[in-house]
Parts: structure tokens; C-alpha cells; sequence
């Protein structure tokens, strides 16, 4: 599950704005609830063919801008 969320209010889901992302992982063997990720998204509305929230332009954290180092991990 992803959520967008506000960066200086990590505990609130924001309206549909460009935040910050903050993901719960469920795995067999890994449960990580609500972690902050290092990118910040849109949020996008749900569609009738997906009715759950998405995210949208993903990029790296703009107050991190000048030191994230983007790569495939």
C-alpha cells in the first residue's frame, strides 16, 4: 500500500497534492508499516476501472534534490 502524505506531517494523508510517499510492505517473510519513502508523488483519485488511490510523477524528494543519487536498486 502507498499513501501520499505531507512531508512535515508524516501522519496525514494529503489531498490530492505532490507530497511525499510513505509505503506499508507485506511480504512472507518482511512487515514494514508506514515507512517514508525517499520520493515524492501526486496523488491520484481512484477510476472505475481501479477504484483505489494511485501516485503519479514520482521523483526523488525535492528538499533532497541537489543529494539524492537516483539509480536502480
Amino acid at each position: 500500500m502507498i499513501e501520499v502524505v505531507d512531508p512535515d506531517a508524516p501522519d496525514r494523508v494529503v489531498e490530492y497534492a505532490p507530497p511525499e510517499t510513505r509505503l506499508t510492505t507485506l511480504t512472507k517473510e518482511f512487515f514494514m508499516p508506514r515507512f517514508l519513502e525517499r520520493d515524492e508523488a501526486e496523488r491520484e483519485p481512484p477510476c472505475e476501472l481501479y477504484p483505489w488511490d494511485g501516485v503519479r510523477n514520482v521523483r526523488p524528494f525535492s528538499r533532497f534534490q541537489a543529494t539524492v543519487v537516483e539509480g536502480v536498486y
